[in-house]
């Protein structure tokens, strides 16, 4: 009979109480909060920085086209993305492959926009997802932000 009591008592002893469970899912959530705040803010990062990156090889190859011209003038917009690609893309300097640049206004996204004010100069712009979340230009040649920043008219 002794023999099954300490039996019962090991029985009794085992496993968690409530409040420790609590604590084990409280300090899980504090956790997994911190973890998601700090990824979200990484790929705020990365995102602007690809996005940065992208318009400067836009910038970079309209640049080339430019000095390789006769004419001195910067690559003209298109009402498609495959004309705008296609004149960046005439001259020594290549833009990333599979990468969107158009004349359109740009909106968050990783769209490029490309736009030029006659061939004297060009306006590049790219979204910027940290702070606010709001559009950024590049300027090359002649080309100020004009009276819009919203929406530049590259003049």
């Amino acid at each position: 009979m002794k023999e099954l009591n300490n039996v019962h008592r090991l029985t009794q002893s085992r496993g968690f109480t409530i409040v420790e469970l609590l604590v084990v899912i409280v300090v899980i959530g504090i956790l997994a909060a911190i973890t998601i705040v700090s990824y979200t803010g990484i790929t705020a990062k990365a995102n602007t920085t690809a996005n940065k990156n992208n318009a400067n090889s836009v910038r970079r190859a309209a640049q080339m086209v430019y000095t390789d011209s006769a004419t001195s003038t910067f690559p003209a917009t298109g009402a498609t993305s495959a004309t705008v690609v296609a004149n960046l893309n005439a001259g020594s300097a290549k833009i990333p492959t599979g990468l969107t640049v158009n004349n359109a206004q740009l909106a968050a996204g990783a769209t490029i926009q490309y736009l030029t004010n006659g061939g004297a100069g060009i306006c590049i712009g790219y979204w910027d997802y940290s702070g606010s979340g709001s559009a950024v230009y590049l300027y090359a040649g002649n080309a100020t932000a004009g009276s819009n920043v919203a929406t530049p008219t590259c003049t």
